[in-house]
């Protein structure tokens, strides 16, 4: 199937491009071929893919840090949020606190929808200076929930997944 990226509105790149990278990250460590099939609406998850010959869902989430840091990703900052009081404040948010703590925001948030049997979660960390390395000494930290609908859950630890991959579950 031929994706038209120029086409694709901002959430749907940032799905393509995740799953892109992360089908890459996999094939290449663990020599699993997962290729892109097609769109998907809610509450179906995000896309779906092949893996293996069968079709599975892939449900696509994007880890920022903390919603000021999404904010300032994306040039989207508040006034507020631009003085020095307000950097400072922020600044004294050890960064392990605002990556990890909205790491499992977002697990315990994908945990309480509902998918078909064969879905997977990957998470995208676009947060720019967190990599494998700090999400793996830091793992203990993150909080898989007891109860979700994931066959497997992946991280990609930054935007195109060049530190590499770690699965969650």
């Amino acid at each position: 199937m031929t994706i038209d990226i120029d086409k694709l509105d901002f959430k749907r790149r940032l799905e393509f491009f995740a799953v892109k990278y992360f089908a890459e990250q996999l094939n290449k460590y663990f020599n699993r071929q997962l290729r892109f099939d097609s769109f998907a609406d809610p509450p179906e998850p995000d896309v779906y893919c092949f893996w293996e010959n069968n079709r599975i869902g892939v449900e696509v989430a994007h880890l920022y840090g903390s919603e000021r840091d999404a904010r300032m990703l994306f040039g989207k900052s508040k006034p507020e949020e631009k003085t020095k009081e307000h950097r400072i404040i922020h600044a004294l948010v050890p960064l392990n606190e605002r990556v990890i703590s909205e790491l499992n925001f977002i697990l315990e948030k994908k945990a309480q929808k509902r998918y078909g049997d064969r879905t997977w979660l990957v998470i995208r960390n676009a947060y720019p200076i967190w990599y494998k390395e700090d999400f793996e000494f830091y793992k203990s930290d993150i909080l898989l929930p007891n109860e979700h609908s994931f066959e497997e859950i992946w991280l990609l630890c930054d935007r195109d997944g060049s530190s590499g991959i770690l699965q969650l579950y």
